[in-house]
């Protein structure tokens, strides 16, 4: 029997790109995010990651018989700025809305479609791990999303029996959006998308391979070689 994985941003890059690898693995992709997927299996959209627009599509998703195996939350943004910059309230409840809510969204459709033993992800960050000043929203959102991640991992957490809460935390992807803006960067010392893929199928496919319950996984590339360390 096929295995379903539902990421929530599946059209972004590293989320298409989740739903591409699994795809290709014979898994059944679910995407959510403000726009179509049109590889992934069953694509949803939603105006924004609100209560209405998340109990509908749980909704959805129960009447198609749909339990999920492996949830991935690839949704999520950057933004600088310290507490003088005009806009810093601004890019607060940007970094809010982008980061933090969908994380808790995340929470909750895990919560509802997970099934036992399964494998619920979010994204961190390994700036989020220090102080952030020049970037204090962006780290802040991402340092409470590592918050949720050890929540989800306790008893009374949630998630269903047996479920592994993990957080992936990244120091630099290889997104178009990265080239654009750093094209000067060397991109040997940033991470493949297509790397982060098939580590969240090895951890899917192989329950042992995965890190402790509530681990924050940060993840390093120095020329071509990826380091993945379990906090």
């Amino acid at each position: 029997m096929s295995k379903n994985i539902l990421v929530l941003g599946g059209s972004g890059a590293l989320g298409a790109e989740v739903v591409k690898f699994f795809k290709s693995k014979s898994w059944n992709t679910i995407s959510i995010d403000f726009r179509e997927n049109p590889n992934a299996d069953h694509s949803f959209t939603i105006k924004d990651s609100g209560e209405e627009e998340i109990k509908s599509v749980i909704e959805k998703i129960n009447s198609k018989s749909i339990k999920v195996d492996t949830f991935v939350c690839a949704a999520g943004g950057w933004s600088g700025g310290n507490a003088s910059s005009d806009e810093f309230l601004k890019s607060v409840k940007g970094m809010i809305d982008m980061n933090l809510y969908s994380a808790f969204a995340s929470a909750h459709i895990g919560a509802k479609l997970l099934n036992q033993g399964g494998l619920f992800v979010l994204t961190g960050a390994s700036a989020a791990l220090n102080r952030t000043s020049g970037m204090i929203a962006y780290g802040a959102t991402k340092a409470a999303t590592h918050h949720i991640i050890k929540d989800l991992a306790s008893e009374n957490g949630g998630l269903p029996a047996g479920s592994t809460s993990l957080g992936i935390l990244p120091v630099t992807l290889d997104t178009p959006t990265n080239r654009k803006y750093m094209s000067d960067a060397n991109f040997d010392d940033w991470t493949p998308l297509s790397e982060v893929a098939e580590k969240l199928f090895e951890w899917s496919t192989n329950s042992d391979s995965r890190p402790t319950n509530g681990s924050l996984v940060k993840f390093e590339t120095k020329s071509k070689v990826t380091t993945w360390t379990n906090l």
